[in-house]
């Protein structure tokens, strides 16, 4: 019924109104016969409508009307006109219903009035609170961007929440550049937050903000791919179809803008526009507070680093750590993005990256050295003048570390004109470095520079007082290890001993032994320890140890001179085929030899004799020691050879001078602790006994010469055939003895006869001469019945003479 009598719709309205005045008259013209004059009481209702719906001029006349059709229905009814016009009755109605028609018009327009003053308060309230509302939570982010601990963070928070605030699916910040009159990405909220603040305008380039900054009031762009805001090539980066431009600016200084996104075209209402004014301004002044903030914060920082550094100087007695300090300090405070020190090697030409250089990003990234003739950092260390460089793209002989990289700060820290090295910051943004950053970092490479000659010269004066400690120290040493070494009888003894002694003193060394008759060296020893020998070997793809070159590979003029190895790198090249530089840096650092060690490589000489070579490197042995080294290369030269005499001598004593092999005298004494440690541990131990068949003609026929050769060649073969851990001597004559611990009867049944059809099979060569030779073969194992090594070979050697009744060439077990 509310909705009935307070309608708007003029239509409804008249179409009430007409409704019931065409009502009405039906009734009228139904009942007038009935009820005659009273049906016109009826009439009072059109009039009442159409005066609530039209007011008193329009109820007056529908009044009106419904009186002349009250007369003329009376009048068809056979009422006189004359007299309905004369009748007081019809005077009186028409009156009173003219004035309740002009009664409840005035009624219906002072409510309507009302009505209507109640309805526009209402929605004065309402845009009055959604106002305050609007108010409300823009001093709540405005209080969350203040509270931030940096600037980044304020931005942030101002890009996301106005967002927010605004219903935007995405926000976009960006500070404005007076000079190149370019606005700045940095952050973004939504679909690009990782995207935008790598994005780089150029001058010219045709940006809302720019136009909004000119304006100094929001740009609304409903349709963002057809604005003349924006070039079309710029609208397609963004995923936005229309957007809404905040210019920030506080006190004629223009900061930035803030851009609102929206997904699809869409218009925007004047009291959005007053919106987006109110939050410019406030934005504006909180941006404005924070940049001040941020600017106090960085001076605060600045002041700190260059205090810190001022101390590091006092408190810190080594290189390393004062580069590494001085890195986490500016990196961390002023120069977040990519920063590090080089340090210049004049004699190289070289810059030397800094371990401790930093990268902005997690992703592990290998810093390479740079020549003096590249790049920013080469020029600014031949130069000595500091370099900052807005786009280093347009930069020609730029020599690119991090493609990420945009612009560029480098200064050469000197002192007193030398240079010692350079800085080097480096930004993702263009123009990222000023005037103030560039004086800032000249002022800490001085302190730096003043730092680092310090540590440098007390450092020289302790290098000089621990060299000399530790020349004594290593006098002391080699002569402890010569006394060890002395006390060996033999050579593999001699370097053993040598190895261990060098180990307990924190010296690594490979010796190899010299061949003079093949020219070949042999690498025959390493004290590595065996994690690290197995790195070497699989760097190598081969076997260190017995690893044989002859002396050309080494290229030498006077290989007899002890030498400090300034790059292990070329040696390790030079002597071992197949390799390449960068596998053998790695396999260097594997094995924890540092960049930067010298290794020493000492000839083993006696009388002028080159005996062998021995490297040598480890803990605190620089080139300062080649002298003592020298001297203790030469008692080992000694050691050696006395004990190569001592070791011929016994040889000549255990050994047959024909065959090499062992004599009957070592071959017994050897083969009884055998036989003996068989027996206690209950193990099999077998034996053959050997014999050329017809040897005696062989030696009637092509001399005694050619037959010595056969018989070398004999035990060649056999020696060659069987086991390490087996002994091989000569019986006597052209009988051999081999002694098999852990040999039961199949198996020494299966290695005689496999020896002997080698022997069969493959005729030996002497001179030009190709003699086929055979052998008879006896084998015994050990038994409950042989209690001594001479019992044993006793039944090999029957069991060898039965092979020869049978027919020669054959093997025969003894039972």
């Amino acid at each position: 019924m509310h909705k009935f009598f307070y309608s708007d719709n003029k239509s409804i309205r008249f179409f009430i109104a007409i409704l019931l005045y065409t009502f009405y008259i039906a009734i009228s013209f139904v009942y007038i016969y009935q009820a005659g004059i009273a049906v016109a009481a009826l009439s009072t209702i059109p009039v009442i409508v159409a005066a609530w719906f039209f007011g008193s001029s329009h109820g007056m006349v529908i009044a009106i009307l419904m009186v002349l059709a009250n007369i003329s229905m009376l009048s068809l009814d056979g009422y006189s006109l004359v007299s309905l016009f004369n009748s007081p009755d019809t005077l009186i109605g028409a009156t009173a219903l003219v004035f309740i028609g002009w009664v409840v018009g005035k009624l219906g327009y002072i409510i309507q009035e009302r009505r209507e003053a109640i309805a526009k308060l209402e929605q004065y309230e309402r845009e009055r609170q959604t106002h305050m509302d609007f108010l409300e939570q823009l001093n709540a982010i405005t209080g969350n961007a203040l509270e931030a601990d940096n600037l980044q963070s304020t931005l942030e928070i101002l890009t996301e929440q106005i967002a927010v605030l605004f219903k935007a699916e995405d926000g976009f910040f960006a500070f404005w550049n007076d000079d190149r009159k370019l606005p700045v990405p940095m952050v973004a909220y939504g679909s690009m937050n990782e995207v935008y603040p790598s994005i780089q305008f150029e001058p010219g380039d045709h940006v809302p903000s720019t136009f909004a900054i000119e304006a100094e009031h929001p740009i609304a762009i409903p349709d963002l791919l057809n604005s003349p805001y924006i070039a079309p090539k710029i609208a397609a980066i963004y995923p936005s179809r229309s957007m809404l431009v905040i210019p920030l600016i506080a006190q004629n200084r223009r900061l930035g803008s803030v851009l609102l996104g929206y997904s699809e075209n869409r218009s925007f209402e004047e009291n959005e526009l007053e919106r987006a004014q109110i939050a410019a301004d406030q934005v504006a002044s909180v941006l404005s507070k924070s940049l001040l903030l941020e600017e106090e914060r960085k001076q605060v920082k600045q002041l700190t680093a260059l205090h810190d550094i001022a101390l590091l100087a006092i408190n810190v007695d080594n290189e390393d750590t004062l580069i590494n300090r001085v890195t986490d300090i500016i990196g961390q405070n002023l120069f977040p993005d990519n920063f590090g020190i080089f340090l210049l090697d004049e004699q190289a030409g070289i810059l030397h990256v800094h371990p401790s250089y930093r990268f902005f990003s997690a992703e592990e990234r290998h810093m390479r050295d740079v020549p003096l003739d590249k790049g920013i950092t080469g020029l600014v260390a031949r130069t000595g003048k500091a370099q900052r460089v807005g786009d280093v793209r347009q930069v020609d002989d730029y020599f690119n570390i991090d493609d990420r990289t945009i612009s560029e700060l480098c200064v050469p820290i000197k002192f007193k004109e030398h240079i010692l090295g350079v800085i080097n910051a480096e930004s993702t943004k263009r123009d990222a470095f000023t005037e103030e950053d560039e004086r800032l970092l000249i002022t800490l490479a001085g302190q730096i520079a003043t730092a680092l000659e310090q540590i440098r010269k007390a450092q020289a004066e302790r290098k000089w007082l621990d060299q000399l400690a530790h020349s004594n120290d290593l006098i002391y040493a080699l002569a402890q290890i010569t006394t060890h070494v002395e006390k060996a009888f033999t050579i593999d003894d001699i370097i053993r001993n040598l190895g261990v002694e060098l180990s307990k003193i924190d010296l690594t060394c490979i010796l190899a032994v010299y061949d003079k008759e093949r020219g070949l060296f042999t690498i025959n020893y390493t004290s590595m320890s065996p994690e690290f020998l197995e790195i070497v070997e699989n760097g190598l793809e081969y076997p260190l140890i017995k690893y044989t070159f002859s002396r050309d590979r080494l290229k030498l003029e006077n290989i007899l001179y002890p030498t400090a190895l300034s790059n292990i790198e070329d040696e390790i090249e030079m002597l071992f085929y197949d390799t390449r530089r960068q596998g053998i840096s790695m396999i260097l650092k594997e094995i924890g030899v540092e960049p930067g060690t010298e290794p020493l490589r000492l000839p083993l000489i006696f009388e002028e004799n080159l005996l062998g070579i021995l490297w040598i490197w480890g803990k605190g042995l620089t080139r300062a020691d080649l002298p003592i080294m020298s001297i203790f290369a030469k008692q080992i030269g000694i050691s050696l050879e006395r004990a190569r005499l001592f070791q011929e001598v016994q040889s000549l004593a255990l050994t047959d001078p024909l065959t090499g092999l062992q004599n009957r005298r070592s071959l017994f004494e050897l083969g009884r602790v055998e036989f003996v440690r068989a027996q206690r541990l209950q193990r099999p131990f077998g034996c053959m006994m050997l014999d050329l068949d017809h040897f005696k003609q062989i030696n009637d026929q092509y001399g005694h010469l050619i037959g010595d050769h056969v018989l070398q060649e004999f035990a060649k073969r056999c020696k060659n055939s069987v086991r390490e851990i087996d002994l091989v001597g000569r019986y006597g004559g052209e009988e051999l003895i081999i002694l098999m611990p852990e040999t039961d009867r199949p198996t020494s049944m299966d290695i005689a006869e496999r020896l002997r059809h080698s022997i069969a099979c493959t005729p030996i060569r002497v001179f030009d001469k190709e003699i086929s030779v055979t052998a008879s073969i006896g084998v015994a194992t050990q038994d409950e019945n042989t209690s001594d090594l001479e019992t044993l070979i006793a039944r090999a050697d029957q069991a060898m003479y039965i092979a020869k009744h049978k027919g020669r060439n054959r093997v025969a077990m003894s039972k």
